[in-house]
């Protein structure tokens, strides 16, 4: 019977993902649907160069994925901030990211209407998405999927923002809550909000949906 369960599950995935990439695909962007991870990873592995440079965003997604691993082990430069650096070195790894060739991240939301909706704390990730690397590739698991701006609103607020925030060991409101209370705190990861409509002129975004649960 869990077979059963899983061939539906994968059914709907894949009938969610497949919309999706119809309504990305008419804003321009090059969007994809892969089944599973490993399907994406290859996708990935495929088109960034053996001796490209890649830069990364903050991404549970891309840890859950091993991407990067898999690309660092063929000997491609990745440029991405730890939780070990200090300030200074952080700032300087996250401007050189979105000065790479390629840049790897995720999203908080993907509107089944074909847009991208994130918050940033920082910034730099919606940077590198829009402007400066010549390649860039977001990785999403379908439950990354909703509606329409106004859900993916909600699920920024009151999904992404506050796991996040419990994942970076902050002490935010959210935490404590599990759902936005519009704080003021100096640690709020919540500053800066970026809507893609349509592909960005001069960046090749490539939008890989992967019909599994990935992220936050």
């Amino acid at each position: 019977m869990s077979d059963t369960f899983d061939e539906v599950r994968r059914g709907f995935h894949s009938s969610r993902g497949n919309e999706a990439v119809k309504a990305l695909s008419k804003r321009g962007f090059d969007a994809r649907y892969f089944y599973s991870a490993e399907e994406a990873v290859a996708a990935v592995l495929d088109i960034i160069p053996a001796d490209a440079t890649v830069g990364a965003g903050g991404s549970v997604t891309l840890q859950e994925l091993g991407v990067l691993e898999r690309i660092s082990e063929r000997g491609t430069r990745v440029i991405s901030h730890r939780p070990e650096m200090d300030m200074a070195e952080s700032l300087d790894v996250r401007k050189e990211a979105v000065r790479a060739a390629f840049f790897l991240c995720s999203s908080n939301a993907i509107t089944m209407r074909g847009e991208l909706v994130n918050t940033d704390g920082i910034g730099n990730r919606v940077t590198g998405m829009i402007f400066g690397p010549e390649t860039v590739i977001v990785l999403a698991g379908v439950n990354k999927l909703v509606a329409d701006r106004d859900e993916a609103f909600s699920r920024v607020r009151n999904v992404a923002a506050p796991a996040n925030a419990r994942r970076l060991g902050l002490d935010l409101p959210c935490v404590e809550r599990g759902r936005c209370v519009e704080c003021r705190s100096p640690m709020n990861i919540c500053r800066v909000t970026a809507i893609i409509s349509l592909k960005p002129i001069w960046t090749d975004l490539k939008v890989f949906l992967i019909g599994e649960s990935l992220g936050l």
